[in-house]
């Protein structure tokens, strides 16, 4: 049994992260004894040619997606690919978009045979045990399927999972590589569930209300294995890390007990958090907390079933500070009730909150299936403005109510992003007249490199122009590197310099090699296993050019070299 599982585009201003969902499936898969590939469409670039070269080396029996609602587009015309490539091929999808809209999605979607609903580690495998046995799943619950012309739904699991039971995320599947390249941070979680009842989040819905927590030792176990990966930063994406205290201490204490040196970020609320709680976490390695603040109108946090009040907000940033750690707030424009009175508000808190050290970020609501904005936006004045899916990434407006129009918020959407474009260029300015400082000229650094390898990636220039015959442009590192940054330039129109400078920095990081056997050399991202880093003992690996006058070497076929993503 193969399954290919597809993690469809996501922009890479969104921040992406290795895929944990898909991970945790693929983990779920292995120990059920399938041969499982991942295709990670975040990283690499996509193609039908490539796909369908993909599908005729590894010859899944199932191809399955997952979407949230931004790249639910992206991951459809994928499995519409295949159906059209081979319909012999059974299609699934999961996530918290389809979870919320399965009959309608598989109604308007013939290439899709099937949709998870939520919590899919189980579900997955009693999905391939029924496909192995005449393709019954009327006895799998948790999905919705087509069977001939009729969409049935077997209903929802009826119990959640002991997360402790999991296996671990099969990241080996995953190109980690080209996230670490990209200063991406890796996520992981202690817990699933969330206890609030925000109205514009499915959290609640999607993973339930009773908080279910792993024990401290297999956290930390997992936490431990990462920091192996050579990744700067660990993202706890528990959707409330503080909620239970104990639990909270416990994993902190387990990371201070062995002595591991970790930098991690976590989400929280600001009425879960104290000062015990915050310096133990900055003990441990936290260095920033997020809290979903939403709002600084006292109405629209009611409305919104918030919970949270805004002297206690205060109180939650003050804490921040005095344990050290970073505090970091995020707002929504436009929920219900919002007003231009309401968005000064938040306009003057944002700027207080900054004066006391807290690092803030706006988003535009974009009423997801399954919230209460979406399902009931009539009641709450919302006019939705676009059913297309990748409209919902919270740059942009996409809603209006009588009382903040469509363009009052996405005024401030377009302050918002002509404010970072300048604070850009300005410290572009300063890096290239010499009056910048240590920090802009990193920072700026590291944009320019991200730039140039993601580029790389999207336009597959290792893949399509990495190997080539050192007899005609030289074997040593300097003629290898010269003729690689041509061949980059060629492809992407990054400057030369700029494409040097990113090279230089991915060899001596780790981020790419290359080696050198019969006569060829071939470059790749270094995407398996722990990185080498810089002061390890030993011989950086597959770097050093090994000669082979007896082998040929044959370029890999793009996504089968990776998929194994």
């Amino acid at each position: 049994m193969r399954f290919l599982l597809v993690n469809p585009f996501y922009p890479i201003a969104e921040i992406p992260s290795p895929p944990l969902g898909i991970s945790y499936l693929a983990g779920a898969l292995e120990r059920a004894g399938v041969e499982v590939r991942v295709l990670d469409l975040v990283v690499t670039a996509f193609d039908r040619a490539k796909l369908e070269r993909a599908l005729n080396e590894f010859q899944p029996d199932v191809v399955g997606a997952t979407s949230v609602t931004m790249t639910f587009n992206s991951a459809i015309s994928v499995i519409r690919h295949v159906k059209e490539i081979e319909p012999s091929i059974f299609t699934a999808m999961g996530g918290a978009h389809v979870s919320f809209c399965a009959e309608a999605t598989l109604a308007k979607h013939p290439e899709l045979d099937l949709v998870g609903l939520g919590e899919g580690e189980e579900t997955i495998v009693d999905i391939v045990r029924a496909f192995e046995n005449g393709r019954d799943f009327s006895k799998v619950p948790g999905i919705v399927y087509r069977d001939g012309n009729t969409i049935r739904n077997t209903g929802a699991r009826g119990y959640w999972i002991d997360v402790d039971t999991l296996p671990w995320p099969a990241r080996h599947l995953v190109p980690l590589g080209r996230y670490r390249a990209l200063d991406l941070p890796i996520s992981m979680t202690t817990s699933r569930g969330c206890p609030f009842q925000c109205i514009f989040c499915t959290g609640r819905q999607l993973v339930g209300a009773k908080i279910r927590y792993r024990k401290a030792a297999s956290v930390v176990d997992e936490m431990e294995y990462i920091a192996s990966l050579g990744f700067k930063r660990v993202n706890l994406a528990d959707d409330l890390f503080t909620a239970r205290k104990d639990h909270a201490h416990a994993v902190c204490d387990e990371i201070l007990r062995r002595g591991l040196k970790v930098t991690w970020t976590s989400f929280s609320n600001v009425n879960t958090v104290d000062v015990p709680l915050l310096r133990k976490m900055k003990e441990a390695g936290c260095i920033l907390v997020s809290f979903g603040l939403e709002s600084a109108n006292a109405e629209i946090l009611k409305t919104v079933r918030k919970g949270t009040k805004i002297p206690r907000i205060i109180e939650a940033v003050q804490m921040c500070n005095e344990a050290g750690i970073q505090p970091h707030g995020s707002f929504i424009v436009g929920l219900p009730g919002e007003t231009p009175e309401t968005l000064r508000e938040m306009h003057d808190f944002a700027r207080r909150l900054a004066e006391m050290g807290c690092q803030t970020g706006v988003h535009m609501l974009a009423p997801f299936p399954g919230t209460a904005v979406y399902e009931q936006r009539e009641k709450y004045g919302i006019r939705l403005l676009t059913d297309d899916w990748s409209q919902f990434h919270a740059n942009h407006a996409i809603t209006e109510q009588d009382s903040a129009s469509y363009e009052l918020q996405e005024a401030i959407a377009m302050e918002i992003e002509e404010r970072a474009k300048k604070a850009f260029w300005d410290m572009a300015e300063r890096v290239l007249n010499g009056t910048a400082s240590e920090e802009d000229r990193e920072t700026y650094a590291r944009v320019e490199r991200h730039g140039v390898y993601y580029d790389m990636m999207m336009q597959d220039v290792l893949e399509t122009d990495g190997a080539w015959d050192v007899k005609r442009y030289g074997r040593s590192e300097a003629d290898l590197v010269a003729e690689l940054g041509a061949r980059v330039h060629a492809r992407t129109g990054q400057k030369p310099d700029a494409i040097a400078r990113a090279l230089d920095h991915a060899l001596r990081e780790g981020f790419l090699r290359y080696s050198v056997s019969g006569g060829r050399c071939t470059w790749t991202w270094t995407d398996e296993g722990p990185m080498w880093r810089p002061g390890d003992a030993g011989a950086r690996p597959e770097r050093a050019i090994e000669v082979s006058s007896a082998a040929s070497f044959a370029p890999p076929t793009p996504i089968a070299s990776r998929a194994a993503v």
